[in-house]
């Protein structure tokens, strides 16, 4: 780094952190060497034992994407949300679903809850613990506590807390009492083997408990334009007393047993689960006239087919899966096989109230419970190899078929240096959900065919010196894609099949280089659909990334500052249904195009990664500009100050 980087460089980071000097100058005048620290704790996966690597790695102590929000959850995907912290999403791009027979389709939280089979494992030389605590103005909040020890050289446990939060930024209620997401989460983890390494366990417990209050959206007035809708605090919204709570239980478990060393060893893995949801609203939005007290017409649900005053929804999931097989590796091949059978259930069921007088003028109050169940009962075959010459040379295939179904999955995919092709063929049941609901507003029992997927795709990943170069390309043909529909064609946003078949181009690239301490790191995105409008995607999305990096105060400490924007082109994007969480089609609302900016500090003090980010800066830069959409008629966060840490300890 020249002297001109360096200078640029610390005048960034003291106008950003200046209030920090002192423990600067402490960290400069400190001596000591730690023992312990990021090279002595390591992390390893589930995967990697599955492919033969028994070698931990590093924890990730780096401060790229630090600022990102969307590395705050458990799914770093792109996604399609309710404008703030926590609230339901589904993905921005359309991606091919992984789990073959019976799945529930309830997702709408999947990225703020952990996923039990890439949870990370942990080898320790001492105890471990780390705390992240990410803070904004507007009342979003993220809080992550983990303490991890080996209790023996070969044995390590764990638990974990986690906090999530934030408050609504329209129809807001006051001070206080404006609270839109709250989530908790507790895990608990093991890792051990036995001193000949002929035993391996790997095993979590995860509990997950997550509430949203339901707006509906923005319910705008008759002469309101779009961009009408941005006063915030003051708009008015649908639901008054409505509200989502989803709880998980999640336990998962796999043991390994070297046979014959690496090259024959039997496993098993254990899964059990719950999936319960229940929605509720305690006062029915209507057009009831305050001056005659009559009650009009339903408003933004379709009907009421139980209760006309309030409603109760809940859906409940479980499922055992048992994993059976053998697997083994060498220098140049991997293989697995396996047997897998899964257990379970599905229930739905709605309450209603009947009210009424009887003959002699008395209240009569008649209660209704609908339920419709479904038992699971799938079994499957499969299995995985890979021959590989190098790590950047290899071909896998593997594949998954049911037994007695029509599900199926067949993959292979050859890399060779900095070039990858895939071909993927797979056949997937609908989820549960959209074959079975019974609800207050809905009900539905659905005899749809299996959607088959036919994929071929390209990639390249090529570093040279200063240039980093990633990129993809995929076409798909579906057939007999199942979708939600349009909430007012007279389906109100339930389940249909295409009837006939669609094609999907996505491709995507990012170049990345640095000059000296300046990085720029650009990702483009496109998606096209031909063959129906059925599945909605942004045809362009940007994502640029311009900031300098590198040491100051004689390498106490690391820095990264600058701005990063997000941009798509406009698009019918999806909307949304609180009742079964599920994004479906419309044609009403465009949202526009709309480019994102925010400005950025990540920087390091020791074991402490601190960020410091202007979100959404171009309501301050651009004042005519008031806001955008992420979901029609939900708008996003407007300008908001977020802090946020990861602090890291070693002993």
């Amino acid at each position: 780094m020249n002297v001109t980087s360096k200078k640029l460089l610390a005048a960034a980071f003291l106008v950003w952190l200046g209030f920090l000097s002192q423990a600067n100058a402490q960290i400069l005048n400190d001596s000591t060497k730690a023992i312990y620290g990021s090279a002595t704790t390591m992390v390893l996966y589930e995967a990697d034992i599955f492919k033969g690597n028994l070698t931990p790695t590093r924890i990730d102590t780096s401060l790229t994407n630090l600022q990102n929000f969307r590395y705050w959850y458990y799914d770093t995907t792109r996604q399609q949300d309710l404008g703030n912290i926590g609230t339901a999403s589904q993905p921005l791009f359309w991606r091919m679903p992984t789990v073959l027979g019976n799945r529930l389709g309830r997702n709408a939280f999947d990225p703020y809850a952990v996923n039990p089979a890439t949870m990370e494992y942990y080898d320790t030389k001492s105890p471990y613990t780390f705390l992240k605590y990410y803070q904004g103005a507007l009342g979003e909040q993220i809080f992550r506590a983990k303490h991890t020890r080996n209790i023996l050289p070969n044995w390590n446990v764990g638990i974990g807390y986690e906090r999530v939060g934030s408050e609504r930024q329209f129809g807001s209620l006051g001070s206080g009492i404006d609270g839109l997401v709250s989530h908790y989460g507790i895990q608990a983890f093991t890792h051990y083997y036995s001193k000949n390494e002929r035993y391996r366990l790997m095993a979590n417990y995860n509990l997950s408990s997550h509430e949203q209050i339901e707006l509906g959206g923005i319910r705008p007035d008759e002469e309101d334009e779009i961009d009408s809708l941005f006063s915030y605090k003051s708009e008015a919204v649908w639901l008054q007393k409505a509200a989502t709570n989803e709880k998980r239980n999640n336990f998962h478990a796999t043991q390994w047993y070297k046979l014959l060393g690496p090259g024959l060893q039997l496993y098993h893995t254990l899964d059990v689960n719950s999936h319960n949801n229940d929605y509720s609203d305690q006062e029915l939005p209507d057009g009831t006239e305050a001056a005659t007290g009559t009650r009009a017409v339903l408003k933004f649900y379709p009907r009421a087919r139980l209760d006309t005053a309030q409603t109760y929804d809940d859906s409940y999931f479980t499922q055992m899966e048992n994993t059976f097989g053998v697997m083994g590796s060498s220098r140049l091949f991997v293989y697995r096989a396996y047997a897998k059978r899964r257990d379970g259930s599905y229930e739905v069921t709605a309450e209603g109230v009947e009210r009424g007088t009887d003959p002699e003028g008395g209240a009569l109050v008649t209660s209704y419970l609908e339920r419709e169940k479904r038992t699971i009962a799938d079994n499957f075959i499969g299995g995985e190899a890979q021959f590989r010459l190098k790590n950047d040379i290899y071909v896998t295939t593997d594949a998954e078929i049911q037994i007695g179904g029509g599900d199926y999955r067949l993959n292979a995919q050859a890399r060779f240096k900095y070039l990858t092709f895939r071909q993927t063929r797979t056949s997937y049941s609908p989820t549960l959900l959209q074959r079975v609901f019974v609800s207050n507003h809905f009900k539905w029992t659905n005899d749809f065919e299996n959607t088959q997927a036919t994929q071929t795709a390209a990639g390249i990943d090529a570093g040279f010196k200063n240039h980093y170069l990633n990129g993809f390309v995929q076409f798909t043909n579906l057939v007999n894609h199942v979708y939600y529909q349009d909430s007012l064609n007279g389906a109100w946003a339930e389940p249909a099949q295409v009837d006939g078949s669609l094609n999907l181009l996505q491709a995507g690239l990012r170049y990345k280089f640095n000059v000296k301490s300046f990085v720029l790191d650009n990702t483009v995105y496109y998606n096209k659909v031909n063959g129906g409008d059925y599945i909605r995607m942004p045809e362009w999305y940007v994502n640029s990334k311009a900031y300098v990096q590198g040491p100051l105060f004689k390498g106490a400490i690391n820095v990264q500052t600058g701005l990063e924007m997000n941009w798509h082109s406009e698009y019918y994007a999806d909307g949304y249904m609180p009742v079964t969480q599920q994004f479906h089609l419309q044609n009403r609302f465009l949202v526009s195009r709309y480019p994102t900016l925010d400005l950025f500090l990540n920087t390091d003090i020791k074991t402490i990664n601190i960020f410091l980010k202007l979100s959404n800066i171009n309501t301050v830069v651009r004042s005519w500009e008031q806001g955008y959409f992420t979901t029609p008629y939900y708008v996003a966060n407007p300008f908001s100050f977020i802090f946020g840490l990861q602090w890291n300890f070693y002993d």
